[in-house]
């Protein structure tokens, strides 16, 4: 029987011939294919590196049928010399020389689909394998094996993968896509892929690139800002998300995404236990209050929590804002996990944000903070900071934020409490914030008191501070030793400047200082005075004047940076 399966060298030409002298064949075989019943007709199998073929075994050949080994369902050998091949669109029952042509043409087909997805055992990937004896499946499982350590190729072997994914879709190749991926992201040795570098390509062959992503081992990171994804580009990144067990980072930022793109961004979630995505930036897209809850529900169940959460700018009120910290409270691994919570431009005006009060409040591992441009109560945050945040927290973003007690002469005490006990903190941000005097001093001593910081950023810009901002400047700032960058521009401080500058130079710690736009209203004639103090505050020993940096800017029309 094995001689009547032999093929000519005729027919081999002919059969490279029809399927495409481009396509190399690594293994062919002349078969008998099972039409109807006990009847048979002779066929060639032609198996590539991503495909398979069945062609008519006369010349001139042709192909009848073909398939992306990304489309198989199952194999099966129940006869030593059977063969079916089951794919999405029904399957095909061979006949070969011998058991060991069938096996060859099993280990084929599993190595390729190794070759396409290293993470996946062949015998998984063919979702159904079934040979009889059983050992036949074992010698080859141990084959597979062997081959699971050799080299895929630059990236992960990303441009096979592409080849063979532009295949299965039917999209046509992109060599640049291969050269750009090749050459510069291996360059680059980088691990995130850019869909902005693909912009100037079809939505459609955005899909085949994001589609690697299913297989691929060597990119984590997923990319976009203020570009506008279609829906079919959506869909796959989302048909990622479900399947891979590779990709951690999830950045679609202003990528013109709505409620519903969240909610099957949860199904999607929910549909992979081998997830290990860990940061997820969805920040200006509009999901609404909708959106976000749909997510949040299964954000509380991810197994292994995740690190990195920007949901900046999305519409959310406090309702949305709620929801999604009554997930982060649930989720038992969050408080552990989450070092990055961004939901800056959102509504957090009121007393209404209870579930964002409890997790802020409970011990966790938070480094950095944003809820600026929220008009968040500066005052019940900070308060709510000292019983949870003290520990890790370094990064805090409260600009644009509201302090409603500035009425009040009465500073809540946990308002310092937690600028005195912060053990971590390296950035405080209240630009934009009407920050009362009394507030302001506070801080300034729950700062100087604390000796558990050093190198401290505080930007206290555009806080409408003025003469009695300035006062209190002067009577704290210059004992405070850890204050190492200070941003007091944009304050009307005019000529308190002239004061203020002289208790500046007294402070040891700081390095870095802007007094921008502080100089519209002193008339002309005061100008020397102030720059005298500057120069001053500059030449004293010891003083500032060790400043690298001093920012002087809106001078009238003057704008100058000194350095040093």
């Amino acid at each position: 029987m094995s001689e009547k399966m032999e093929i000519s060298n005729e027919l081999f030409e002919s059969v490279k011939e029809a399927v495409g002298r481009r396509v190399k064949l690594t293994l062919r075989h002349k078969v008998q294919l099972e039409v109807k019943g006990e009847k048979v007709e002779s066929r060639v199998l032609a198996l590539a590196s991503h495909r398979a073929y069945l062609l008519t075994a006369r010349v001139p050949s042709k192909v009848e049928q073909s398939f992306s080994y990304l489309e198989i369902h199952g194999v099966c050998s129940n006869k030593p010399n059977q063969l079916v091949l089951e794919h999405e669109r029904g399957p095909w029952s061979l006949r070969l020389g011998s058991a060991d042509e069938v096996d060859e043409v099993v280990a084929h087909i599993g190595s390729c689909l190794q070759q396409i997805c290293p993470a996946g055992s062949p015998g998984k990937l063919m979702r159904k394998l079934s040979l009889n004896p059983p050992e036949r499946t074992a010698v080859l499982q141990a084959l597979w094996a062997e081959q699971s350590s050799s080299d895929l190729g630059p990236c992960g072997g990303f441009s096979h993968q592409y080849w063979c994914v532009c295949d299965y879709l039917g999209l046509p190749y992109r060599e640049e896509v291969q050269w750009d991926v090749d050459t510069i992201y291996l360059t680059q040795d980088t691990k995130e892929l850019n869909l902005q570098d693909f912009a100037h390509l079809e939505n459609r062959d955005l899909v085949a690139i994001i589609a690697v992503l299913e297989y691929n081992q060597w990119f984590t990171k997923l990319s976009t800002k203020d570009y506008k994804l279609s829906a079919d580009v959506c869909d796959q990144i989302l048909r990622v998300v479900a399947r891979s067990s590779r990709l951690e980072e999830l950045m679609l930022d202003g990528a013109g995404l709505r409620s519903d793109f969240a909610q099957k961004l949860a199904s999607a979630l929910a549909q992979n236990p081998s997830s290990a995505l860990h940061t997820f930036n969805l920040s200006n897209n509009s999901l609404e209050d909708k959106g976000v809850s749909a997510l949040s529900a299964q954000l509380a169940k991810l197994p292994l929590g995740f690190k990195h959460l920007n949901l900046s700018r999305t519409s959310m009120s406090p309702k949305g804002v709620n929801s999604l910290c009554q997930a982060l409270c649930a989720n038992p691994v969050v408080a552990s996990t989450l070092t990055h919570l961004d939901l800056s431009g959102n509504s957090l005006r009121g007393d209404d944000i209870t579930n964002l009060h409890s997790f802020l409040s409970h011990p966790n591992c938070l480094q950095t903070l944003d809820l600026s441009n929220s008009d968040c109560s500066l005052e019940l945050i900070c308060g709510t900071l000292s019983k949870g945040c003290l520990k890790h927290l370094s990064v805090l973003n409260l600009s644009k934020s509201v302090f409603s007690h500035r009425k009040c002469k009465e500073i809540p005490p946990s308002f310092k409490q937690f600028f005195s006990c912060a053990q971590a903190l390296t950035s405080v941000s209240l630009s934009g914030t009407k920050l009362p005097h009394e507030a302001l001093k506070a801080l300034l001593l729950g700062l100087g008191c604390n000796p558990n910081l050093s190198d401290v950023s505080l930007d206290l810009s555009c806080c409408e501070l003025r003469s009695g901002g300035s006062q209190v400047l002067e009577g704290c700032i210059a004992e405070i030793p850890n204050i190492s960058s200070l941003d007091i521009s944009d304050n009307s401080l005019d000529m308190d400047l002239v004061t203020l500058l002289v208790w500046l130079s007294k402070n040891r710690s700081i390095r870095h200082l802007s007094l921008g736009k502080n100089f519209n209203n002193i008339k002309s004639k005061n100008v020397a005075q102030v720059l005298n103090n500057l120069v001053l505050m500059i030449q004293e020993e010891d003083s500032v004047s060790e400043a690298q940096h001093l920012h002087v800017s809106s001078l009238h029309s003057s704008s100058f940076f000194l350095s040093f």
